[in-house]
């Protein structure tokens, strides 16, 4: 699972932070302050919704510190890098529909968010492949939902493949299907376990 959001700049560390520190209230996040870091090289910026907080406290407090309230933004490589842990994690822990939805809300703002600072589009989707066996029944629902959605993508039997099953393993951790993963224009693919249509929809950019 993807922990983190994270895209490349158009622009220096300084003009970025100044860029996300707009952005941020334009979108209604509340900005509450800046953290020098020194031998990254940039700086980590507080920001949060107080409506997502109050929410999930109120819901399951235990969780509070998943909320993605810090962006940084950091030089690596000589490339300006910002990001933030991806709410789609809360959303992936917790079983309270409230905060499953608001997890959900909150990825694509602060998706939304980073794009807007870094002066970047949203990931384009270049590839999707369909993990699966020949008797399992949620990977032909969820192939039949790809086709109704109009998506491409290729389906990889892991039952018949050695390769694609290390690969499964290796990348996710487990070896139970359906797994989808989605390969982007830059940065990691993302891997969506079973058949979750709004996780889906969201990574491949579909109305829910």
């Amino acid at each position: 699972m993807n922990i983190a959001y994270f895209r490349k700049s158009r622009y220096g560390v300084q003009e970025t932070i100044a860029r996300l520190a707009e952005a941020a209230k334009e979108r209604g996040f509340t900005v509450l302050g800046q953290i020098d870091l020194p031998k990254a090289g940039g700086k980590a910026v507080s920001v949060c919704r107080p409506e997502w907080m109050d929410k999930l406290v109120g819901a399951e407090p235990q969780l509070a510190g998943l909320l993605p309230c810090s962006v940084v933004v950091f030089e690596r490589s000589g490339e300006v890098q910002i990001g933030a842990t991806d709410p789609a994690l809360l959303g992936s822990i917790s079983k309270v529909p409230t905060v499953v939805e608001m997890a959900a809300d909150a990825a694509v703002a602060v998706h939304d968010l980073v794009h807007a600072a870094a002066g970047v589009e949203p990931l384009k989707v270049v590839g999707v492949k369909l993990y699966s066996t020949a008797t399992c029944p949620y990977c032909k629902t969820e192939a039949a939902w790809l086709q109704a959605q109009q998506v491409k993508f290729e389906t990889i039997k892991v039952d018949e493949d050695q390769a694609a099953a290390e690969h499964l393993v290796h990348s996710t951790g487990q070896l139970g299907v359906p797994v989808t993963e989605v390969v982007f224009d830059e940065g990691e693919p993302q891997w969506v376990m079973g058949f979750d249509r709004p996780k889906l929809a969201r990574a491949l950019g579909l109305k829910r």
